[in-house]
């Protein structure tokens, strides 16, 4: 194997997290001591606002106050201690994680460039100066190997230097961390302190309950006033601006603040109850941060003025962001109505700048001139750029927000920006996830349909498709990573244990299916004229998952998740008449009945992407897989072999559409088969995790039990591992499903190996690399394998089910191998469903119906 003189060793640290973990733990535990409520800590003292006396289990209401904050003291201390080791052990959880993410990295990249030196230099070591530039022999593929070695030596450094930095962030992230938890722990729990633990997530209302008087001064209802509200914004506007200075009132403020939206998300999450005056408390305070910004005429620029006074005060940049996360916090729950807000809640100014120049036009709304409004959107963008993952905003805000957002990016998004005054792609991907955390406003964008619209809104329809179109075509500077939020869920919730989040993910695929293939969309979306260079190809005409890798991947794993779909619709209906659209989800298969050209139209976006493309193969190829191990279990050829042959036929019809569309763009002929070819070589070793969900996809269509061998599959019981696939002629086809059928008796009844009639077939496969046979151990050459040779427990089969990876791969060696696998497979029986037959009838007959529905669905499109 040839290797590179090149080497990566990140540093590391001596221990991990599990005995800070530990210690967190037991701290905790003694906590639960003092306060006599070890069975139920965890519940009500960290949920919400209690007072200490009914928090405590002891009988302590009689205590004088002195021997009160005693116990707070202490109760305090010790949660502080367990606050920050669980914030520390996070900390190093996070540094060995990342370690590993760089280390695991490193050794896939490095395997593939090794994999890619070619023969004449696998034994070799690949240096800075070896081989040299400039070899004359150019290989069948079209380049030299020298140059090759070269070229591969070049990507192999510029990943180790990409990797040194990371470690390099990494360790030094480490090392600050530590140095404030060092400093943490000496000062003990201040005001600033507890503020951090509660932004790390480590703490809600915890110190609050404990000790009020020392962490906050307003927490009770009758508190939450709207003349409090008024005097907090006034104090903090003081703040924020740079007319007072940071000291321990601003983070007396900002706790309670933080509090405030703390609770938000936790209403949302876990349907805890938000009081009334919380949201009358929000609405006044906004109401007032609104009005110190804005003329009696309505003119002024409102909330959006504090990101640019901050911006201009001493708060760091730390302090700056904190700042505006909790103001997003308390915007994006004043926005919800199920916590008693809404959408007309909001202050105007964020409104308008939400809705721009494109929503909710009437003759009282002032409309921004263009380069106004762009500086409205970075202001809108600073304010929630920086709030709760977990908190999402109402139905009319995410709405209204990726509507507009979308069409912002349709009209504006591609524009030639030299100076910098729209707003940046970091700015409206901001935007874009605050707009889609919430699922119900996604399956509006995806479907068309409002599932639980928030009423007294009137939505813009009509802009969905142009602002989808926006938001998949735009450039976006991590590739999609942010906007792939609107269709993750998509994937994720489709086997959720929630009956309401599986539906509505099921439903939402459908009209997604229906909304990507119509065809002025799918034309849009696969001819953008985006200028895209690959190699030595200059596209200017490029599909959207060419440069957005990120929605590609999200898009794969809905193909994923409802594989079974694609691949077994129908073709025609009863009447001969060709099947077209979209149908409904059915909730109990988990089957959409598609069209063809529908789910080729889909595929066609995953084949853009060189990633997507090889991933989609290798699933594919499990698909085909898993589905001929159904049949020779299940013995229903039709219902198996027709969903992989009219897969194999689509996934072939979408490469050649993208082919030809790339053919068009650059007007000299591309073969997209041969240009992913090393991509799906690279994908295959990332498809175990997805080989459950196209298990579960399988399972749940053919409506297959528990105990079947494909939930074994799912399981990771019996194993399915992509390889690289080849199903288009008929000698693969045979040799593909013959291959799956030996497997299957090897992993099912192995001793029907002793019924084959002819060693020498066995001893073909085993020199030709297909089969390795042991016993106890010990490797059994071809000449061991007799006719006295007996497959006992002492004996172990494995079989490489890939061609292309046996020493015997030659075309008339292939046939030799094929023979000998053809010959055994007549002397074995495979039992299914009751029913015993020959393994070799078992693939005449898989063979015969993936033939017919492979060729039924190209002549369909021929």
């Amino acid at each position: 194997m040839a290797s590179f003189s090149l080497a990566f060793s990140p540093r590391t640290i001596s221990y991990t997290s599990s005995p800070i973990t530990e210690c967190a733990s037991d701290l905790e535990v003694l906590n639960a001591r003092i306060l006599g409520r070890a069975d139920d800590l965890g519940g009500s003292f960290d949920s919400a606002a209690t007072q200490f006396t009914d928090l405590i289990a002891w009988d302590i209401k009689s205590l004088s106050e002195e021997d009160l904050q005693m116990w707070r003291d202490a109760a305090v201390a010790v949660t502080y201690a367990a606050a920050v080791a669980e914030m520390w052990a996070g900390h190093v959880s996070d540094f060995h994680s990342e370690r590993a993410g760089q280390v695991s990295d490193w050794n896939t990249t490095r395997s593939e460039k090794e994999n890619a030196v070619p023969g004449q230099y696998q034994d070799d070591v690949i240096t800075a100066s070896y081989p040299e530039r400039g070899g004359m022999w150019v290989t069948g593929w079209g380049a030299g190997d020298e140059n090759k070695c070269r070229d591969l030596y070049d990507e192999l450094n510029s990943t180790l230097s990409s990797l040194n930095e990371r470690e390099n962030t990494n360790w030094t992230t480490f090392q600050n961390h530590a140095a404030e938890i060092k400093e943490m722990l000496e000062q003990g729990p201040t005001k600033a302190n507890v503020q951090k633990l509660i932004n790390a997530g480590n703490a809600d209302w915890t110190f609050y309950n404990i000790d009020p008087g020392r962490y906050t001064m307003l927490v009770d209802g009758s508190d939450l006033t709207a003349d409090n509200a008024e005097d907090w914004a006034d104090e903090l506007s003081a703040y924020w601006s740079g007319d007072k200075p940071i000291d321990e009132r601003y983070h007396e403020l900002m706790l309670m603040m933080a509090m405030v939206g703390t609770n938000a998300k936790q209403a949302q999450q876990n349907g805890t109850d938000f009081r009334p005056e919380e949201m009358a408390f929000l609405e006044a305070f906004y109401d007032r941060l609104e009005s110190e910004n804005t003329t009696e005429d309505g003119y002024g620029l409102g909330l959006l003025a504090i990101p640019a006074d901050m911006a201009e005060s001493d708060m760091t940049d730390e302090e700056r962001e904190h700042a505006l996360g909790v103001l997003g916090d308390g915007l994006l729950a004043l926005s919800d109505p199920r916590l008693g807000g809404g959408y007309d809640s909001l202050p105007q100014s964020i409104r308008y700048a939400v809705e721009g120049p494109y929503l909710n036009q009437h003759d009282d709304k002032l409309v921004s001139a263009p380069a106004v409004y762009w500086e409205d959107l970075s202001s809108l963008s600073a304010l929630f750029a920086h709030t709760d993952e977990g908190l999402e905003g109402g139905y009319g805000l995410s709405t209204n927000m990726q509507l507009s957002m979308g069409n912002f990016l349709d009209g504006w998004g591609d524009e030639h920006d030299p100076e910098g005054v729209l707003p940046s792609s970091q700015e409206m991907a901001a935007l874009i996830d605050v707009g889609t955390r919430n699922k119900d406003s996604n399956y509006f964008m995806l479907t068309g349909e409002h599932m639980d619209p928030e009423p007294g809104i009137e939505y813009e329809d009509d802009l969905r498709t142009s602002a989808l179109e926006g938001m998949f075509t735009y450039e976006w500077h991590d590739g999609g990573e942010t906007a792939r939020q609107l269709t993750d869920w998509l994937a994720e919730d489709i086997h959720s244990a929630d009956e309401q989040e599986a539906t509505r993910a099921g439903d939402g695929f459908a009209g997604f299916m229906e909304t990507m293939t119509d065809a002025d969309l799918h034309e849009a979306l696969v001819n953008t004229g985006v200028d895209v260079t690959e190699g030595d190809n200059e596209y200017s005409n490029a599909s959207f998952t060419q440069f957005n890798g990120g929605l590609a991947d999200s898009l794969a794993d809905v193909f994923d998740s409802h594989i079974y779909s694609f691949a077994n619709g129908d073709i025609y209906d009863v009447d001969n008449n060709p099947i077209e659209g979209i149908g409904e989800y059915d909730h109990d298969t988990g089957l959409v009945q598609m069209g063809p050209q529908e789910r080729a139209m889909y595929m066609q976006f995953l084949m853009g992407n060189d990633e997507s493309a090889g991933r989609v193969v290798n699933s594919v190829d499990v698909y085909q897989q898993i589905e001929s191990v159904a049949y020779l279990e299940s013995g229903d050829a039709p219902s198996s072999a027709r969903g992989a042959g009219q897969l194999q036929a689509l996934l072939e019809q979408s490469l050649e559409m993208e082919s030809q569309d790339r053919s068009d763009d650059l007007d000299e002929q591309i073969e997209r088969e041969t240009q992913i070819t090393e991509f799906v070589v690279g994908e295959a070793g990332n498809l175990s995790e997805k080989i459950p969900v196209i298990g579960v996809a399988v399972s749940k269509g053919m409506e297959l039990g528990q105990d079947s061998i494909v939930q074994a599959i799912i399981d990771g019981e019996y194993e399915v591992s992509p390889r690289f696939p080849t199903y288009s002629t008929d000698e693969n086809i045979e040799r593909t499903f013959s291959l799956e059928a030996f497997d299957f008796v090897n992993q099912n009844t192995p001793d029907e190996l002793n019924n084959v009639s002819d060693p020498d077939d066995l001893s073909t496969l085993v020199e030709g690399g297909a089969l390795t046979i042991e016993r106890d151990g010990q490797a059994i050459s071809a000449e061991d394998i007799d006719e006295g040779f007996v497959f006992d427990d002492s004996v172990t089969v494995s079989l490489e089910k890939n061609p292309s990876e046996w020493s015997a791969n030659t075309m008339s060696e292939l046939d030799s191998m094929d023979s000998a696998l053809r010959n055994v497979l007549k002397n074995v029986d495979v039992t299914a469903d009751g029913e015993t037959a020959t393994g070799d009838s078992y693939v005449r007959e898989f063979a015969e119906d993936y033939t017919s529905a492979y060729d039924t669905t190209r002549d369909y499109f021929n």
